[in-house]
């Protein structure tokens, strides 16, 4: 059942040409602050409830969901009612509500997005179109142990499984049963390497890859997670690859008619990339892509979905958000108002055990430069905010 909140904020239309998106996902921050910088008049739909989140936008709306990240049909009624009559020239749908149908959205189609959102599909259809994949497997096959247990739906990684044995495989399908996640599950070769992701901008018949990112998967220090969690990213990933992940990206968003901003993750490995999945919106690496290029990407991404792609932007500077998540359940006591952080949760706000908290970056003119500074801010956040 959705449960909505609403606030409204005082940031007054700075728009020029009086333009107004609505945003609607459960994570929005990163979209609702590049739009506005961008100079539109910006109203969302969010679940997080973050103070630079309510800062950034002029109309906040919140929803409340009993598992965040499983949509149901009921979500989506509920936020068809809580948008209708809005005046906006611009939708765009952010993670968890990218197959929402709704006038004027500023991306892919939701049949596209759905067909995209069904990774097993979606391997099927990128090995035909000749790009590496990794293999599929099913329950009654021989299995090559390590493997992936991993929903068909989803991102984030959290559900996802390194499953060491048959008995191992059989107690995590149990627990994705006791947890609710369903039998909706695939099980896929474990490629080792870098985790990699490209931002690709297309107009459906032209496409450029904007950045190639360094993935941050489940490092220990940023909080009690699941191995394959996402908690930040790092722009520019160097690599000697950089060129072939460019050249699959853009020809796999024209192969696939993709509109605007989208994400394709990789693993990189000693044989080259690997395909892993495609997020069929706008990513979570937003703030790295902003601060390494320079470039606004809600702006860029309008721009793509009329037709029109910016140049390719050459890297600034290596830029490194990471994603620190709660030890233990807690009440945040004290205010964060230091510009390295973001996702600034309020005070008095409540936060269960290895849910996210805040976000840091950073900057800098090498990785480790930027990745250091990163875990620098995160080591005092922990200590000046979150004891």
């Amino acid at each position: 059942m959705l449960r909505v909140q609403s606030r409204l904020t005082s940031v007054a239309d700075q728009s020029g040409a009086g333009k107004r998106i609505l945003v609607i996902g459960y994570n929005t921050r990163h979209i609702i602050c590049s739009a506005k910088r961008a100079g539109y008049y910006v109203e969302s739909v969010s679940h997080y409830k973050d103070r630079d989140l309510i800062g950034c936008g002029d109309v906040t709306r919140f929803i409340r969901d009993e598992f965040p990240g499983i949509i149901g049909d009921s979500d989506y009624a509920g936020v068809k009612a809580l948008v209708n009559g809005l005046d906006y020239d611009h939708a765009i749908l952010a993670a968890g509500f990218e197959t929402l149908e709704l006038p004027r959205t500023a991306g892919n189609p939701p049949l596209l997005s759905n067909f995209i959102n069904d990774k097993d599909r979606m391997r099927d259809k990128l090995q035909s179109l000749g790009y590496s994949v990794p293999e599929h497997y099913s329950l009654d096959d021989n299995l090559p142990f390590p493997v992936i247990l991993k929903p068909k739906r989803g991102a984030g990684g959290f559900k996802n499984v390194l499953v060491k044995d048959e008995e191992h495989l059989l107690r995590s399908v149990e627990l994705y049963n006791e947890n609710g996640w369903g039998d909706d599950f695939l099980i896929e070769e474990y490629v080792r390497g870098v985790d990699a992701s490209a931002s690709v901008l297309s107009t459906g018949d032209e496409a450029v890859t904007l950045a190639i990112n360094e993935q941050l998967i489940g490092l220990r220090n940023l909080g009690p997670m699941r191995r394959f969690s996402f908690c930040g990213s790092l722009t520019p990933l160097k690599t000697v690859y950089e060129q072939e992940i460019e050249r699959i990206s853009s020809s796999l968003a024209i192969d696939l008619g993709l509109i605007g901003t989208n994400g394709i993750d990789f693993i990189v490995g000693p044989n080259g990339p690997i395909v892993i999945e495609i997020n069929p919106r706008f990513q979570g690496t937003l703030d790295t892509i902003e601060g390494s290029l320079g470039v606004n990407l809600v702006q860029a991404h309008i721009k793509s979905c009329e037709g029109e792609l910016i140049p390719r932007a050459r890297y600034r500077r290596f830029a490194c958000r990471m994603i620190c998540f709660a030890e233990r359940d807690f009440q945040v006591t004290k205010a964060c108002n230091r510009p390295q952080y973001m996702d600034i949760p309020q005070e008095g706000a409540y936060i269960e055990r290895a849910k996210p908290i805040i976000s840091a970056m950073a900057y800098g003119k090498s990785r480790d430069a930027a990745f250091n500074g990163a875990s620098h801010y995160m080591d005092v956040a922990k200590r000046a905010y979150l004891s």
